[in-house]
């Protein structure tokens, strides 16, 4: 599940304007950054800018833009010597991050409860029901696309523009550790969190979506602990 990183036009944008500076900036800050959530660049793994350059074919100046976008996502390390490395995630980190998003959406998921109705709720519907549809066929990418979409619309609503910036600046390190917890398909996880937020929301019950919201994390932090020492020290 996606906590509020983007929407699907905005990707199509940056696609679009492939060859425009910025579009180049942001292709290679999307490789990258899926390669790094999920592993595939494992952390210390050094990001060399010859071969990015290369890969790519991206000058210098969108380069450094798209290195300095993940290392604010708190994705890689620039050392002036060393040039860029995949950031270190250790179980302590993983740990504070996932207490302090849980903090985050609980809150502003109760927030939100109270301000969704008429209007502001059908779409919030539709979102779950795009996701059982995906669910039932077994569409689990496309249940995860509709399952962020879900959440961004409960975000929206919290009241909170400072709320939604913090949970959104999380989002790619969550994302990391997700993934590393969990692997990439939590869909059934995801699956129990919008339908008790659904129902908190169609009983106008807050403290209720908030704690569904602390059940989710709660899982997600039994299976950091649950990861071998070997794979996350």
């Amino acid at each position: 599940m996606y906590f509020g990183q983007g929407n699907d036009e905005e990707m199509s944008q940056a696609v679009s304007t492939v060859g425009s500076h910025g579009g180049l900036r942001e292709l290679v800050v999307e490789q990258l950054r899926e390669e790094i959530i999920t592993g595939a660049l494992g952390p210390g793994t050094p990001i060399r800018t010859e071969a990015v350059m290369k890969r790519f074919g991206v000058s210098n100046s969108p380069l450094r833009e798209a290195f300095a976008q993940l290392s604010s996502e708190g994705l890689i390390d620039i050392h002036r010597n060393r040039g860029a490395v995949v950031s270190q995630l250790s179980r302590d980190d993983a740990a504070d991050l996932i207490r302090t998003i849980e903090l985050l959406m609980a809150t502003s998921f109760s927030w939100a409860i109270p301000r969704l109705s008429g209007a502001d709720f059908a779409p919030v519907r539709q979102a779950s029901r795009d996701f059982d549809v995906a669910y039932a066929n077994d569409a689990h990418a496309d249940a995860q696309v509709h399952a962020g979409r879900f959440v961004r619309l409960i975000l929206e609503r919290s009241g909170s523009v400072e709320l939604q910036r913090l949970v959104r600046s999380l989002d790619p390190k969550v994302r990391r550790v997700r993934f590393l917890v969990h692997g990439a398909d939590d869909v059934e996880t995801s699956r129990v969190l919008i339908h008790e937020v659904l129902e908190a929301a169609t009983d106008n019950d807050p403290d209720r979506a908030a704690a569904a919201v602390r059940g989710y994390w709660a899982y997600m932090s039994s299976c950091l602990d649950a990861v071998p020492e070997a794979v996350m020290p």
